[in-house]
């Protein structure tokens, strides 16, 4: 994942934007910094969850382009 990747909040239902990534030693591993573009709401999120929204992005946008290909 890279900073500007797009990712999918299927609870919110909203986009976020990756805008930073991070390594934070107090947990040991990497944050990512997401902003969702329709409030400019920040937040903190763990790798785990970061993939899990852009995998969430990604299979909504791959399942769009294969219907437009129809």
């Amino acid at each position: 994942m890279e900073v500007g990747d797009l990712c999918w909040d299927i609870v919110t239902e909203s986009l976020w934007i990756i805008t930073d990534i991070w390594w934070c030693g107090l947990t040991d591993e990497y944050k990512y910094d997401m902003m969702n573009p329709k409030d400019l709401i920040t937040i903190v999120a763990n790798e785990t969850l970061v993939t899990y929204m852009r995998a969430d992005f990604l299979k909504r946008t791959n399942s769009v382009l294969d219907k437009s290909k129809e």
